[in-house]
């Protein structure tokens, strides 16, 4: 299966008193008690995937298909990710 990372299709939902944020189809979440620091987190998520993807899941079959989630995470700086997660939204 082939990925496209044009669109983040990151859902946010808003619980117990905070936002809870995912990117359905990928093994990462975030939570904030605002929906600014849950995009903030799931920056951070990214970030550590990334790292964690090029250590050591690169070759883990359930994992090796995100390679351009892994290279766009790696040349994109925060506020371009931040961009990608929230899009037009804000």
């Amino acid at each position: 299966m082939t990925n496209s990372y044009t669109e983040a299709r990151a859902q946010a939902v808003p619980e117990g008193g905070g936002w809870s944020i995912f990117i359905p189809g990928l093994p990462l979440a975030a939570d904030g008690r605002t929906f600014d620091e849950a995009v903030t987190e799931m920056v951070g998520a990214l970030r550590e995937y990334a790292e964690d993807w090029q250590d050591h899941l690169l070759d883990a079959p359930n994992h090796r298909d995100n390679w351009g989630l892994v290279q766009m995470t790696s040349l994109c700086d925060d506020d371009q990710l931040r961009e990608w997660l929230v899009g037009n939204a804000r």
